[in-house]
């Protein structure tokens, strides 16, 4: 079984260098015929403009001109692709909300909210793909707003393995002055993606945002990332990517304005990955030593 899942994660390693080279090919073609492209090429497009431009608008590409792409929502484009990998619909009972693919081993774990695994010790994990896998669960945070669940390495397929991504956390000491600060001076004010489970068909589950910074919310017994980003219910559960593609944290709720008739928050608030590192390397070894 040990040897099937080794082969497995190489065979979904070697794919995914497939996939991020072509996205990385994609885009020095696009700059490089926006910036220094000195001669002229016939295009015959296999596709109507109509149909052209309607599908760069779901991209989230803004087309400047005719021909022309604006240089940043084609690298926030490619973040959105590596990011959908790592995002999950967790069913638990009548609820439902997003995960984040936390770890690819004996299995594949997710992380969530405590609040909406706490409902019960069994999740249904939904996909991209549309696959679905029931997956255990294995522990909360005694203190902040995380759970994990795990899906039997056996339940695992390997449609499942080629279209997911394990996530990248950026990690820093979240309990030192000094961690917080650099952290800070590094990302506030920069440009940010937050995405959640599509949680019903047609429903916006992204925004594109940037970051305020590090602030203690009662509610959440921690400094939350706090961000100038768009959410509804739903994508709690769901994470924070930077323009590198790395998970930043994982959104649990927000401020939604007091004039609001739906529950849609304009500032969000994220529990820092390093928690949930922490926190998972604490309920890991915990059960190891059950």
């Amino acid at each position: 079984m040990g040897m099937g899942i080794e082969m497995k994660k190489l065979l979904r390693f070697f794919w995914g260098i497939l996939v991020v080279t072509g996205f990385v090919m994609a885009l020095l073609v696009m700059i490089h015929k926006i910036y220094w492209d000195t001669h002229e090429f016939v295009v015959t497009a296999c596709v109507s403009e109509r149909t052209a431009i309607r599908a760069a608008n779901v991209a989230g590409l803004k087309i400047a001109e005719k021909g022309e792409f604006d240089a940043e929502d084609i690298g926030m484009q490619i973040v959105y692709q590596l990011a959908k990998r790592s995002i999950v619909k967790v069913v638990v009972k009548d609820a439902v909300g997003s995960g984040i693919i936390w770890r690819i081993e004996d299995g594949v774990v997710i992380a969530s909210n405590r609040h909406l695994l706490m409902k019960d010790v069994k999740a249904e994990i939904v996909f991209g793909s549309g696959e679905s896998v029931i997956a255990d669960g294995i522990g909360y945070s005694q203190q902040y707003d995380i759970g994990f669940v795990r899906i039997p390495e056996e339940a695992v397929t390997d449609n499942i393995l080629r279209n997911i991504y394990e996530a990248v956390p950026v990690l820093y000491d979240a309990e030192s002055e000094d961690g917080k600060t650099a952290f800070i001076q590094e990302y506030s004010g920069k440009r940010v993606l937050q995405m959640g489970a599509v949680i019903e068909p047609g429903t916006v589950s992204f925004s594109t945002g940037s970051v305020k910074g590090l602030t203690f919310v009662p509610l959440f017994n921690t400094n939350v990332l706090e961000t100038a980003c768009f959410s509804r219910a739903g994508m709690s559960g769901g994470g924070v990517f930077d323009e590198g593609g790395r998970f930043l944290g994982m959104i649990s709720g927000g401020e939604v304005p007091e004039e609001a008739r739906k529950k849609e928050a304009e500032i969000s608030y994220s529990i820092p990955a390093a928690l949930i590192a922490s926190e998972y390397e604490a309920i890991t070894t915990e059960r190891n030593n059950q």
